[in-house]
């Protein structure tokens, strides 16, 4: 039998992490994750979770997709509901026609969760549906970490449960190549590429790694990147790596040339444009006012007072916000404790109770992440000695601590 463990805190729970050699990210092509602004992204720890806790993870990101996926589906055809989630109305017709037409075509996604450790219950946080980050850091990075460290990994099955995902989906067109596109840093270049690599193992076909702006996008024939002069390529799949909001919202001639290609069956896009409804933070929102009280969920509400105890603390957060960018922290209801600079402050707000997050002696919160791809395959982490994990948070690889196990004759 298992014995019933004693809590562990999270300075208990953390090793010192093998350092991996220059070499070997060079050979990986991941230099990027440990050179100059990077040199410290990757934490020189390991955090190990007990089994159980690291079970309930990955079913918190399953009943997690089930909430959202419900109540976006619910909220699809109520304009009202639409209006606040940020979606524009010339925007809406393709949205619905993706949950009625695409209601399966999901690739990948990460959910990011406070809690889960030390006996705090894991809340939902919120959900990444376009540019579902740390795919190096997880698949290559943090494997390699927990191998020369001698460590029993944490679940991690991403690749080849995305590999089976894609081959489920397809890969479309038989006489079009596909393309995986960014906005063009060097860190989404690397996440396309874990996706490009999967697509070309699930036999998808040809995959191009291709900035947005080189792309040409023609309403009435398709998607085209001229590979050299003259050469020009044709898409007809497009595994898409920037905000679907951003389309919407900063570039909508982009929005509807897409809306036309894929609402004529002449480009398939992963993920497709109803899971623009996930990304919004509004939706948080709507799950909570659908099923109130639920354990998975933070009371969130379009007003503070809206909340059933905002005096206990609650955080301002952009609709379309990324990288924990424009956020505020609000204590008693007056006392900014905490904020974010960026470029997300003149959009719409929610505002979400405030969770504790586990807390180490240095003062690092500790968030965890499920991968769905839809099912949850693998976990990940992410800390940060700040209130708010922002983009210079550190990466944190995962372990199992474990189990001590006793005999009864």
């Amino acid at each position: 039998m298992v014995e019933n463990q004693p809590a562990l805190s999270v300075d208990d729970r953390l090793t010192d992490a093998p350092r991996l050699k220059d070499r070997w990210f060079k050979k990986q092509g991941l230099d990027y994750y440990a050179q100059g602004e990077n040199e410290e992204y990757l934490a020189d720890e390991i955090l190990s979770l007990r089994p159980d806790e690291a079970t309930a993870a990955m079913r918190a990101g399953d009943e997690a997709w089930d909430i959202l996926r419900t109540t976006a589906r619910k909220s699809a055809f109520m304009d009202g509901r639409l209006a606040a989630l940020g979606v524009p109305e010339f925007a809406r017709p393709l949205v619905q026609w993706s949950v009625e037409n695409e209601w399966d075509n999901f690739l990948v996604g990460r959910f990011d969760f406070a809690g889960g450790i030390d006996g705090l219950p894991l809340k939902l946080i919120e959900f990444n549906a376009d540019t579902a980050s740390l795919l190096p850091e997880t698949t290559v990075i943090q494997p390699e970490v927990i191998r020369k460290a001698g460590l029993k990994a944490a679940p991690n099955d991403l690749l080849a449960t995305l590999e089976s995902n894609a081959r489920r989906l397809g890969g479309g067109r038989s006489d079009t190549a596909i393309v995986a596109t960014h906005m063009g840093s060097e860190d989404d270049s690397h996440n396309v590429d874990v996706l490009a690599k999967i697509s070309t193992a699930a036999k998808w076909g040809r995959t191009d790694n291709v900035m947005l702006p080189d792309l040409e996008i023609n309403p009435d024939e398709g998607v085209f990147y001229e590979a050299r002069s003259g050469k020009w390529i044709h898409y007809g799949t497009m595994i898409k790596f920037f905000p679907w909001d951003f389309a919407a919202i900063e570039e909508p001639e982009l929005w509807e040339y897409l809306a036309e290609l894929v609402m004529a069956k002449k480009l398939r896009v992963f993920n497709p444009a109803w899971t623009m409804l996930l990304q919004s933070k509004a939706l948080l929102a709507y799950a909570w006012e659908d099923n109130p009280s639920h354990p998975l969920l933070l009371p969130t509400a379009f007003d503070p007072a809206g909340l059933p105890r905002p005096l206990a603390g609650y955080v301002r957060k952009p609709v379309f916000g990324r990288m924990g960018e424009n956020l505020e922290i609000v204590m008693n209801g007056r006392n900014v404790v905490a904020k974010t600079e960026g470029d997300y402050s003149n959009g719409p707000v929610i505002y979400q109770e405030y969770a504790e997050f586990a807390t180490d002696r240095d003062k690092h919160r500790y968030q965890l992440s499920t991968y769905q791809a839809p099912t949850a395959c693998a976990l990940c982490c992410r800390r940060q000695d700040d209130m708010i994990i922002d983009d210079d948070g550190e990466f944190v690889s995962l372990a199992l601590l474990k189990e001590k196990v006793s005999l009864r004759f």
